[in-house]
């Protein structure tokens, strides 16, 4: 199978954890409890970048153009897509989740649409079965 390796960007409540979880791939995700720091966790996915069979998710917010082409190259990531909802309906979702960092959240999402952009052009994510090689044809229809 070829390298596979997905940049997942949004907001908070934006299903991000959940469609990477659908994909069957391994799953990078910052607020996974088996990562301390940061520091720690920017050392795995500079590993993963290194990795010539990774088959892997990174699950960044990434509101800013910038900020995915850094964690695009960080991992040499095979694609970057872009998760999102309406803020209401983003709210709502946080509102029902079982955690305690709701407010901080929240304002996270506020943040995230403060400072997004698409100056770069990430597509919206299409779903497991839409993502595409340029030159392999589709990498799985099982995701």
């Amino acid at each position: 199978m070829p390298r596979t390796v997905v940049v997942l960007c949004g907001p908070p409540g934006a299903g991000k954890t959940t469609a990477a979880r659908q994909s069957g791939l391994q799953v990078f995700d910052r607020d996974d409890r088996q990562w301390s720091s940061e520091k720690q966790f920017t050392e795995a996915l500079a590993a993963l970048g290194s990795d010539r069979r990774a088959q892997a998710v990174v699950i960044r917010t990434g509101a800013t153009s910038a900020a995915r082409a850094k964690a695009a190259q960080l991992v040499a990531a095979t694609h970057v897509y872009l998760l999102t909802s309406d803020q209401n309906e983003l709210a709502h979702r946080i509102r029902q989740r079982d955690r305690a960092d709701k407010v901080t959240t929240l304002v996270g999402v506020r943040t995230w649409f403060e400072r997004f952009d698409r100056a770069d052009g990430v597509r919206d994510f299409p779903g497991w079965s839409g993502i595409h090689e340029p030159d392999l044809g589709v990498v799985s229809d099982n995701w």
